[in-house]
């Protein structure tokens, strides 16, 4: 007697429904990454214009790597000026940043990060990813990944700068990589890249 197939199809539609919506996911998410090039970047953040200044740090070694940092044009006292946009840590040696690092070696990336627009009520958001070196810059390990929102405080409060990225989570990943990016591209599905020149 022939088993129906109807079950055995009814988890194959199940199992592609999940699949596309986890590549509609991806590509939506993609999407929404900016791409952060060498040089001087304008990018709207949730309405807001912010400056994103790339530049290369020289090392005429394998270990040469970039900083990036963030800044807002604003008016005081009737002069243009930028002010700097600051990354808040709730934890750790340093608690205000005030650029990122990407690089680590000719092998593998050990610091990168994503810009990624606000959308559907949620603010833009910086993810910035880490991995030890461990022996070598070759060595495969987890990658800690720091999710910082967009955030505007007009109050005015001491000490609180106008527009800031907070930290709001902190995870591992899942699997073991090299690069960071690699990690960037197959679990948080924002790309290989941070910049379009890259």
């Amino acid at each position: 007697m022939k088993k129906p197939l109807a079950p055995t199809l009814g988890i194959a539609a199940v199992a592609l429904a999940g699949l596309l919506a986890v590549t509609a996911y991806a590509a939506r998410t993609q999407s929404a990454v900016v791409p952060i090039d060498n040089g001087v970047n304008k990018v709207t953040l949730d309405g807001t214009e912010i400056i994103v200044l790339r530049a290369y740090r020289e090392n005429y070694n394998a270990h040469s790597f970039d900083t990036v940092s963030f800044y807002s044009g604003s008016l005081v006292d009737k002069k243009q000026q930028l002010g700097v946009v600051p990354i808040f840590n709730k934890r750790g040696s340093e608690l205000e940043l005030h650029e990122i690092t990407v690089g680590g070696g000719a092998d593998c990336n050990l610091n990168d990060f994503r810009l990624v627009k606000g959308g559907g009520g949620r603010p833009a958001r910086l993810v910035v990813a880490h991995r030890d070196m461990g022996d070598s810059y070759a060595d495969a390990a987890t990658v800690r990944f720091v999710v910082y929102e967009f955030t505007k405080s007009d109050d005015g409060d001491a000490g609180a700068p106008p527009l800031s990225f907070q930290e709001k989570s902190r995870s591992n990943s899942k699997q073991k990589f090299c690069d960071v990016n690699e990690a960037f591209d197959k679990e948080l599905h924002l790309g290989a890249a941070s910049g379009s020149a890259q």
